[in-house]
């Protein structure tokens, strides 16, 4: 490996540019390939919720209802507005399960001799107890943090998506003649700032302990499957790296769907409670000083769970399933490729690594002076 000394470290060097993408790879590579799932997968995810809000008696009349009161724009609904802090959430999760992966990878490595991160990228070699846990372990680590962020945003996004549904509810079946197109449509920022008028800041966090649970078990689940799934394709066909095109394809678009298959009911009861909330004309409010924000959180999870008690928690699970294939495809492709072309680069000396760090089957160690290469 060249010495660092041999790099150009001016800061508008082509070796520094090499250098911060290849240090920040996880989230250059992650952000644009969660950007472009987000607006490709929006219009089932928006059907998604429309069918967990309100009773249609399948996909194709919520559809029809949508795009009869909203137009085409009520397919992309409350989702342009939030994309960057979608987008930064989701680029923070693979971080965040990066992180958690190589510490996970540590802990089974002193237990038992082997690290399951050179294991899962040997050719030839085949998921085990050690990978499994790694992964999933990981994933849930990385879904529990990151609950504490997406939840307001997917509460705003939720209640922005069906506020003109919401605001025709007991008016319209959604099989009505209906009117004029978008009545009484709210942005996301105007959804944020109803939220915190009824209910306090703290309202923003309504639901949160179902979207803690579903992001737990069910980033634990994605990441378990789509690892596990990727490197059994590969080996099975003999591929001779560990990111084969095909074998990103087929585990993106399964791994999410095995997530979504077993927490749907989670994300329906929250959603229920979110819709609740904001779509209630007599929410209540905290109406004094002496109003504690405890209280506007109780009576927040009080609504939730009368919310989560009504219907089939398995409404709209076909859209999801058909967004989730799609949406991880694109976006376990795109975040494959773009870290391979970065990995890729080629700094002035001819290296491809950071100069501190060495890579070894997929894991990547920090050196130290004291280290001999």
């Amino acid at each position: 490996m060249a010495p660092q000394t041999k790099l150009d470290t001016t800061w508008n060097s082509k070796d520094t540019q090499i250098y911060y993408a290849k240090k920040y790879r996880q989230v250059l590579s992650s952000a644009p390939a969660c950007a472009l799932a987000v607006v490709a997968g929006a219009p089932l995810e928006n059907m998604k919720v429309r069918m967990q809000s309100c009773h249609f008696p399948n996909a194709f009349q919520a559809l029809k209802y949508t795009y009869r009161t909203e137009g085409l724009r009520g397919f992309w609904a409350g989702t342009l507005n939030p994309l960057v802090s979608i987008t930064v959430s989701r680029a923070l999760g693979f971080s965040i399960y990066r992180k958690a992966k190589y510490t996970f990878d540590s802990w089974i490595e002193t237990a038992t001799g082997r690290s399951p991160l050179q294991h899962v990228n040997k050719p030839g070699t085949y998921p085990d107890l050690s990978t499994v846990t790694c992964f999933t372990g990981a994933g849930m680590v990385s879904g529990g943090v990151t609950a504490v962020a997406l939840t307001p945003v997917e509460l705003i996004k939720n209640a922005t998506q069906t506020s003109v549904l919401m605001a025709s509810r007991g008016k319209d079946t959604g099989l009505g003649a209906g009117g004029e197109k978008n009545v009484a449509r709210v942005s996301s920022y105007m959804s944020m700032k109803r939220v915190i008028a009824r209910q306090g800041v703290l309202g923003l966090w309504t639901g949160f302990r179902l979207h803690l649970l579903r992001d737990v078990i069910g980033s634990g689940i994605y990441f378990g499957i789509y690892e596990t799934t990727k490197q059994s394709l590969n080996s099975y066909y003999g591929a001779e790296r560990a990111n084969s095109a095909g074998a990103v394809a087929v585990a993106g678009a399964i791994c999410g769907v095995g997530a979504w298959v077993v927490t749907y009911p989670l994300d329906t009861m929250k959603t229920r409670a979110q819709n609740n909330l904001v779509g209630a004309d007599h929410a209540p409010r905290p109406s004094s000083s002496t109003t504690k924000p405890t209280a506007a959180l109780s009576a927040a999870f009080n609504a939730a769970a009368k919310a989560a008690s009504r219907s089939s928690k398995w409404k709209g699970v076909e859209m999801i399933i058909l967004r989730s294939s799609i949406q991880n495809m694109i976006q376990m492709s795109i975040f494959e490729q773009a870290k391979m072309f970065v990995d890729n680069l080629s700094f002035s000396d001819g290296s491809s690594t950071l100069p501190e760090v060495e890579r070894h089957f997929g894991r990547d160690r920090k050196l130290y002076k004291n280290d001999q290469l």
